[in-house]
């Protein structure tokens, strides 16, 4: 008999039981790891009014709710997330297993699910006993292995691994893990800059991410053998000459194996000098240009036990890198997906071009056979030019072009993919290859983060369903090394604006908790500690930008606590945001606006504005100073700082008056040229003098729906409020027109145009793959399908539903599974006698649906998975009537019913 039969549907079962954000993890490196779950079902009406977590030292014991390490009692709260472990203190190693066990809101305790566990990674720094070794520096991408015995029987075995800039790891010749690319990028170590467009002060703090793997299972009785390959990802960047050469030095590794038996010994076998090392088949890799690859320098079976490796070097001891070890949590880069072909053309003799009909991240998997010496030559770029070339300017120039070079090793079938390089690609031209290349020869390989996805937008606009995946497609193709860059084949760089910009769009898509939290202290690694200083990307890699930029540094913070409710990123970060706030106040002539940056720095306002004319950047940063005061009022208000809530609400004050007193025209009543989003900026700060609202706001309804026949002329900051403030002024059919333009410039134009991702700029001359354009996928969750977190509530405690935002669709439909659990919405105007939407809301949470009062009388049927029949009521305008636990008020011209977690479908006659 399951649990439903026995106690109901209302008694509360947990699920997807999580540590800092994840399932099960290996590699905890806080001392207070945080708890979070959520139920099975969204049922009629369920609350949780308290809970139990046990956390104990195995499986059983925690299944029989033995809590020996930490048994937290019946504690009185409805919290599911980020419950902070207060038992006995955690060893570095150590997997510890877990329960919890919930009561609902009538005080009936649930059953505990299945036992979930968490491994605790290295706590402090001096528990690491390996070295850092490396090889000749002349060797692009080394091979190291280590043989050791094992005589005893097993009782546990982790190991911890660390290769800059790029390892693969193996254990008895078989590859450990489904990752690549890894780990994680991080500003890594003191480092040679040379070639930088503006003076920098490297004052930066510095981080390794090292991986954690448990080998119990894999390791053999008696001889085993270890292997590790080495690639130069980020840390060994000393070609580029775009935003200049950044490099570390060559690259090295780190290993610590610790093997506990069952008699209660322990080994441990760690990187030095006894570690043996040799050249391999990649001769050259380069992140930004490509690999090439000797299959001749293979040397067979070089991982594996009983490999003769006399004729291999000892490595040698290296100095360690100034970043602290950290264990890496945020996703690693995986291959997701492979891509066939959907055409091959023959360029000229012995060239042809292969499309793979998507704009992706990843590279090409080619099989072939021939001699051993031949070349093959794979070229990648996004778009094909007038004369069927690949066209290589949005994908970075003749000086950049991404190159991958296989060299066969003969004597048959051979199949060849790079280890240490992505590229951003729809196209591949193959060169040398031995013969006439079969479509079937070439796969496309899509690798990124591997971030789950958590909602989806689908409505009856053909054309908004392909915005959307054009968005996703953008977005996912630059989630790389956990950093969210602005493209993934010119300039891979982590831009702090552009990453802001997108990020809500991304939360409402993909589980982004843990990926964002990296990069958050990325971030504030980037930060100049003696000035406040926030560089324009994280991790600092070159590239110029202004506040707007910078100001990544609160908005992320202050993003997740409101989407995930991470207080304790807040508390964590605030010294650093009030550093950046401080500088900005010293970036001026006086007054209270910011007028410069760091010396001969670039100072931009908006980015990819159309047209030639531009917003003055003054403005726009002066516009972001101000909203990041504003917000971080707030977060001192969430803190509990009461005398900085104080001072930084005076200084958002002072901010709006100093702005309206430089560019606010009374007699024109707009602000400074009165286009490209100079009218909406202040509309956000809620700094329009009350006398001038309502002539302003003719004034930018006139601007778009008149003098720009309805299309938008922001770039990515103004296009990011634009929507939005439209949609909040009841102009969301104005909003969405501007969407649907499918001429110059709009989101209509790039898909009439093939885009599969998102452009760079309107007219598609830069970039083909910028997510910086996707924050409208947020405003189609929020203002399409109708689904946002309450202004009011964290972590999606509290929605708000509000179908029918637009007469244009016919249908809309959106899900978003939080931290609480899922929330979704489908709302229809199909049938012409009514209107019909579907909601769910997960347990512990409530919503407020708004619903149109259109005319006197309306009638609205509820039907709910969990009733046996209909609860019908009807409005007028005089009176509403509840029923039973559903509460209705009037608002506006909306009807708005506040109801509890559960199914429900509704019809309005």
């Amino acid at each position: 008999m399951d649990i439903d039969e026995r106690y109901g549907t209302n008694r509360l079962r947990p699920t997807r039981l999580r540590v800092e954000y994840i399932e099960n993890p290996i590699g905890i490196d806080t001392r207070v790891p945080r708890f979070s779950w959520e139920f099975a079902e969204a049922a009629r009406g369920q609350m949780q009014s308290a809970y139990q977590i046990i956390v104990a030292a195995d499986e059983a014991s925690a299944a029989a709710g033995i809590g020996q390490q930490w048994d937290s009692g019946k504690i009185t709260s409805s919290d599911t997330f980020h419950i902070e472990y207060a038992g006995k203190p955690l060893v570095s190693g150590q997997r510890y297993y877990w329960t919890v066990k919930c009561w609902n809101q009538e005080d009936e305790k649930g059953e505990a699910g299945s036992a979930a566990f968490f491994e605790m990674g290295i706590l402090d720094q001096h528990e690491w006993k390996a070295q850092w070794i490396s090889a000749s520096e002349e060797i692009a991408a080394p091979l190291f292995r280590k043989a050791f015995h094992v005589d005893k029987t097993v009782r546990k075995a982790t190991v911890y691994v660390s290769g800059l800039g790029y390892y693969e790891f193996y254990l008895n010749g078989r590859k450990i893990g489904d990752h690549v690319l890894v780990p994680n990028w991080t500003d890594y170590d003191n480092r040679r800059i040379e070639g930088l467009l503006y003076p920098f002060d490297d004052q930066t703090s510095k981080r390794v991410s090292y991986i954690q793997y448990s080998l119990t299972e894999a390791l053999a009785q008696g001889d085993n053998a270890l292997g590790l390959m080495l690639g130069n990802g980020f840390y060994n960047q000393a070609e580029r000459t775009i935003e200049g050469k950044m490099s570390y030095g060559s690259p090295k590794l780190i290993l610590q194996l610790m093997i506990e038996y069952e008699d209660g010994s322990v080994d441990c076998i760690l990187s030095d000098e006894s570690w043996t090392c040799s050249g391999g088949p990649i001769v050259f890799n380069n992140v930004f240009y490509g690999e090439i690859y000797d299959a001749r320098l293979e040397q067979r079976g070089w991982a594996d036990i009983g490999f003769n490796d006399s004729a291999w070097n000892n490595a040698r001891l290296v100095c360690p890198p100034a970043g602290r070890l950290t264990s890496q949590l945020s996703p690693p880069d995986k291959v997701i997906d492979t891509i066939a072909p959907v055409s091959r053309t023959e360029l000229k003799p012995g060239v042809y071009i292969f499309d793979f009909g998507q704009n992706i991240s990843g590279w090409v998997r080619i099989r072939l056979t021939g001699s051993a010496g031949q070349r093959v030559i794979l070229r990648f770029a996004e778009e094909i030019g007038e004369n069927g070339e690949l066209d290589m300017i949005s994908t970075g120039g003749e000086d950049q072009v991404q190159t991958d070079v296989y060299i066969l090793k003969g004597g048959g079938k051979e199949e060849y993919e790079p280890r240490f390089v992505w590229h951003g690609f729809r196209y591949a031209e193959v060169n040398g290859y031995p013969g006439i290349p079969e479509i079937t020869d070439l796969d496309a390989v899509v690798v990124h983060a591997a971030v789950a996805s958590a909602g989806g937008f689908e409505c009856s606009e053909p054309l908004l369903n392909q915005v959307q995946a054009a968005y996703r497609w953008s977005q996912l193709t630059n989630l790389h090394g956990g950093v969210p860059s602005d493209c993934p084949h010119r300039e891979r760089l982590g831009y702090t604006g552009d990453g802001h910009l997108t990020a809500e769009a991304a939360v409402y898509n993909f589980d982004m908790a843990s990926f964002y939290t990296k990069w958050i202290g990325d971030i504030s690694d980037s930060q100049n500690r003696q000035t406040g200083f926030v560089p324009h990307t994280a991790p600092f890699n070159g590239g110029g930008g202004g506040v707007a930029w910078g100001s990544a540094y609160v908005i992320m913070p202050w993003l997740m606590y409101r989407m995930y409710g991470d207080r304790r990123l807040l508390m964590e970060h605030y010294e650093g945001m009030k550093r950046w706030i401080a500088y900005l106040g010293t970036r001026n002539e006086g007054g209270y606006l910011v007028r410069f940056e760091e010396p001969d720095s670039w100072f931009l306002g908006d980015w990819c504005i159309p047209g030639e004319s531009e917003l003055p950047p003054v403005l726009v940063n002066n516009f972001y100073y101000a909203h990041i005061s504003r917000i971080m009022a707030q977060v001192a208000d969430v803190l509990g700082y009461t005398e900085d809530h104080r001072l930084f609400s005076n200084l958002f004050r002072n901010l709006c008056r100093s702005f309206n007193e430089e560019f606010f025209d009374r007699d024109k009543a707009c602000y400074s040229i009165g286009r490209q989003g100079a009218d909406v900026f202040p509309f956000v700060l809620g700094c329009v003098p009350d006398e001038n609202i309502d002539q302003v706001w003719e004034r930018v309804l006139q601007h778009y729906q008149e003098e720009l026949d309805g299309h938008l002329d922001t770039g990515i900051f103004g296009t990011y409020f634009l929507f939005d403030l439209l949609s909040e002024r009841g102009k969301t059919d104005t909003a969405l027109g501007m969407v649907l333009k499918k001429d110059y410039p709009g989101y209509g134009y790039m898909i009439e145009n093939g885009a599969t991702t998102l452009w760079e700029s309107w007219d598609g001359h830069d970039s083909h793959n910028h997510p910086m354009f996707g924050s409208v996928s947020a405003w189609f969750y929020k203002y399409l399908a109708g689904i946002a977190p309450h202004p009011e509530s964290v972590a999606f405690g509290q929605a708000i539903f509000k179908p029918f935002g637009t007469s244009v669709l016919s249908h809309a439909s959106a899900s978003v599974h939080t931290i609480r659990g899922l929330y979704s919405i489908r709302w229809s105007r199909e049938n012409a006698d009514r209107w019909d939407v579907d909601v769910v809301i997960p347990p512990n949470c409530s919503a407020d649906i708004y619903f149109p009062q259109a005319h006197k009388g309306s009638k609205f049927t509820l039907i709910t998975d969990h009733d046996t029949g209909r609860c019908i009521w009807c409005v007028d305008n005089s009176e509403l009537v509840n029923c039973n636990e559903f509460c209705f008020r009037q608002e506006g011209g909306n009807l708005i019913l506040t109801i509890g977690s559960g199914s429900y479908s509704f019809q309005l006659e």
